[in-house]
Protein backbone atom coordinates (compact mmCIF):
# COMPACT_ATOMS: atom_id res chain seq x y z
CA UNK A 1 0.00 0.00 0.00
CA UNK A 2 1.33 3.40 -1.07
CA UNK A 3 1.49 6.23 1.38
CA UNK A 4 -1.15 8.19 -0.44
CA UNK A 5 -3.69 5.54 0.11
CA UNK A 6 -2.95 5.21 3.79
CA UNK A 7 -3.29 8.78 4.57
CA UNK A 8 -6.71 10.11 5.49
CA UNK A 9 -8.42 12.34 3.81
CA UNK A 10 -8.79 15.42 6.29
CA UNK A 11 -5.10 15.40 6.35
CA UNK A 12 -4.76 15.45 2.93
CA UNK A 13 -7.36 18.43 2.85
CA UNK A 14 -4.83 19.84 5.77
CA UNK A 15 -1.76 19.58 3.81
CA UNK A 16 -2.97 21.46 0.66
CA UNK A 17 -4.43 23.92 3.29
CA UNK A 18 -1.05 23.99 4.69
CA UNK A 19 0.52 24.63 0.95
CA UNK A 20 -1.51 27.87 0.89
CA UNK A 21 -0.86 29.55 4.28
CA UNK A 22 3.19 29.16 3.74
CA UNK A 23 3.59 31.65 7.12
CA UNK A 24 2.18 28.79 8.95
CA UNK A 25 5.38 27.12 8.33
CA UNK A 26 7.05 30.08 9.71
CA UNK A 27 4.84 29.93 13.17
CA UNK A 28 6.06 26.26 13.32
CA UNK A 29 9.31 26.74 12.55
CA UNK A 30 10.06 29.53 15.61
CA UNK A 31 8.51 27.09 17.61
CA UNK A 32 5.82 29.42 18.01
CA UNK A 33 2.86 26.53 17.59
CA UNK A 34 3.17 23.14 16.54
CA UNK A 35 1.63 21.54 13.39
CA UNK A 36 -0.75 19.64 15.83
CA UNK A 37 -1.85 22.79 17.35
CA UNK A 38 -2.66 24.32 13.87
CA UNK A 39 -4.41 20.86 12.95
CA UNK A 40 -6.46 21.16 15.95
CA UNK A 41 -7.56 24.63 15.31
CA UNK A 42 -8.34 23.60 11.75
CA UNK A 43 -10.47 21.09 12.49
CA UNK A 44 -12.44 22.86 14.78
CA UNK A 45 -12.78 26.50 13.23
CA UNK A 46 -12.49 25.12 9.62
CA UNK A 47 -10.87 26.42 6.74
CA UNK A 48 -12.65 29.84 5.66
CA UNK A 49 -12.15 31.71 9.44
CA UNK A 50 -10.64 34.63 9.21
CA UNK A 51 -7.91 33.76 11.82
CA UNK A 52 -6.01 31.72 8.53
CA UNK A 53 -5.53 35.18 6.65
CA UNK A 54 -2.93 36.03 8.59
CA UNK A 55 -0.99 32.66 7.55
CA UNK A 56 -1.87 33.34 3.71
CA UNK A 57 1.00 34.74 0.95
CA UNK A 58 -0.28 37.86 -1.14
CA UNK A 59 -2.39 36.66 -4.37
CA UNK A 60 0.70 37.70 -6.52
CA UNK A 61 3.08 35.42 -5.21
CA UNK A 62 0.38 32.79 -4.52
CA UNK A 63 0.62 31.64 -8.35
CA UNK A 64 4.55 31.56 -8.25
CA UNK A 65 4.62 29.49 -5.16
CA UNK A 66 2.18 27.36 -6.47
CA UNK A 67 3.70 27.01 -10.09
CA UNK A 68 7.07 26.64 -7.34
CA UNK A 69 5.02 23.47 -5.43
CA UNK A 70 4.22 21.79 -8.54
CA UNK A 71 8.20 21.71 -9.96
CA UNK A 72 9.38 20.57 -6.23
CA UNK A 73 6.85 17.64 -6.44
CA UNK A 74 7.77 16.08 -9.78
CA UNK A 75 11.31 14.81 -9.71
CA UNK A 76 11.57 14.74 -5.95
CA UNK A 77 8.93 12.68 -4.84
CA UNK A 78 11.05 10.02 -3.01
CA UNK A 79 12.32 12.76 -1.32
CA UNK A 80 9.34 14.39 -0.03
CA UNK A 81 7.95 10.87 1.09
CA UNK A 82 11.16 10.57 3.30
CA UNK A 83 10.65 13.72 4.51
CA UNK A 84 7.39 12.90 5.50
CA UNK A 85 8.31 10.38 7.40
CA UNK A 86 10.65 11.85 8.79
CA UNK A 87 7.94 14.80 10.07
CA UNK A 88 5.74 12.27 11.29
CA UNK A 89 8.06 10.22 13.29
CA UNK A 90 9.24 13.44 14.95
CA UNK A 91 5.60 14.10 15.69
CA UNK A 92 5.03 11.29 17.92
CA UNK A 93 8.40 11.20 19.39
CA UNK A 94 7.47 15.30 20.63
CA UNK A 95 4.00 13.20 21.84
CA UNK A 96 6.02 10.86 23.69
CA UNK A 97 8.00 13.69 25.41
CA UNK A 98 5.06 14.97 26.23
CA UNK A 99 3.18 12.01 27.67
CA UNK A 100 3.04 11.77 31.10
CA UNK A 101 3.40 8.13 33.03
CA UNK A 102 2.00 9.37 36.25
CA UNK A 103 -1.42 10.53 34.68
CA UNK A 104 -1.41 7.83 32.87
CA UNK A 105 -1.54 5.52 35.86
CA UNK A 106 -4.08 7.93 38.01
CA UNK A 107 -6.31 7.72 35.02
CA UNK A 108 -5.74 3.90 34.45
CA UNK A 109 -6.89 3.77 38.69
CA UNK A 110 -9.77 5.71 38.23
CA UNK A 111 -11.25 3.42 35.30
CA UNK A 112 -10.46 0.25 37.12
CA UNK A 113 -12.31 2.05 40.13
CA UNK A 114 -15.53 2.73 37.54
CA UNK A 115 -15.30 -0.57 36.17
CA UNK A 116 -14.79 -2.51 40.14
CA UNK A 117 -17.79 -0.32 40.89
CA UNK A 118 -19.89 -1.59 37.71
CA UNK A 119 -19.50 -5.20 38.32
CA UNK A 120 -20.27 -4.51 41.49
CA UNK A 121 -23.83 -2.81 40.45
CA UNK A 122 -24.57 -5.90 38.01
CA UNK A 123 -23.67 -8.31 40.26
CA UNK A 124 -26.27 -7.02 43.14
CA UNK A 125 -29.47 -6.64 40.06
CA UNK A 126 -28.20 -10.55 38.72
CA UNK A 127 -28.80 -12.04 42.50
CA UNK A 128 -31.31 -14.26 42.34
CA UNK A 129 -34.75 -12.87 44.69
CA UNK A 130 -35.59 -15.66 46.68
CA UNK A 131 -37.90 -14.68 49.14
CA UNK A 132 -36.68 -15.19 52.92
CA UNK A 133 -37.85 -18.19 53.94
CA UNK A 134 -37.08 -20.53 56.56
CA UNK A 135 -36.11 -23.62 55.77
CA UNK A 136 -35.57 -26.70 58.47
CA UNK A 137 -31.87 -25.78 59.07
CA UNK A 138 -32.73 -23.07 60.70
CA UNK A 139 -34.71 -25.17 63.57
CA UNK A 140 -32.54 -28.34 64.02
CA UNK A 141 -34.74 -29.10 66.34
CA UNK A 142 -38.01 -30.55 65.62
CA UNK A 143 -40.69 -29.69 68.14
CA UNK A 144 -44.39 -31.08 68.43
CA UNK A 145 -47.17 -30.06 70.48
CA UNK A 146 -48.64 -33.42 72.04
Amino acid sequence: MTQQQSIHPSVEQFKQFVRQHPKMADEIKSNKKTLQQFFEEWSVLGPEHEQWRTYQIDAANDTNAATDNHRAEGPHTAQNADSTATDTLGQVMNMMRRFNVQDLQNHLAQFSSVLSNVQNVMQTFQQPNNPQTRSNQDYPFSFRRD
